[in-house]
């Protein structure tokens, strides 16, 4: 595959956000639709940001095929209510290497190899956990190849 990657900068965003160690990425399909079911059943009338931005923040430090420690987010357009693991807050703005994936899930690691090597040749130091934003999946395209993801890698010129 190839891969272009650029520096962008990710504005403050206020989310909802789920923090959990789950047992393999499949387990993603599942989750990410019920945390949202529940949010909003919590909190009528909260709004997605538009664009819409879903991601998720990885806090193992490096890639596990097995219990991964995952942070589940979600841009809003208001704070809600808090409970059942559920947290609001603002996350910070961010300059992110940037690297756009097309297709599925199990191919990413090429994206995130590519993304890692472009930050260390392009004179970039790693500031943060890496993030991926879902911007196509299987709720809006039936084909997997046209899925689309971007990886998002916090970055600080050295």
């Amino acid at each position: 595959m190839k891969y272009q990657a650029i520096i962008k900068e990710i504005p403050k965003c206020i989310v909802f956000s789920a923090r959990q160690t789950i047992p393999n990425y499949a387990a993603l399909n599942a989750l990410v639709p019920a945390l949202g079911a529940k949010v909003a059943a919590a909190n009528p009338g909260l709004k997605c940001a538009e664009p819409d931005y879903c991601f998720n923040i990885y806090h193992d430090g490096e890639y596990k095929e097995s219990d991964i420690d995952v942070e589940i987010c979600q841009a809003v357009t208001s704070f809600g209510k808090d409970g059942e693991g559920v947290v609001f807050k603002e996350m910070p703005a961010v300059t992110v290497a940037s690297v756009l994936h097309k297709g599925g899930y199990d191919s990413l690691g090429a994206a995130y190899a590519f993304t890692f090597a472009w930050v260390q040749q392009n004179g970039y130091t790693v500031c943060g956990d890496p993030r991926e934003s879902f911007i196509d999946g299987i709720w809006n395209k039936e084909s997997e190849a046209d899925w689309l993801t971007e990886i998002q890698v916090p970055v600080e010129k050295n």
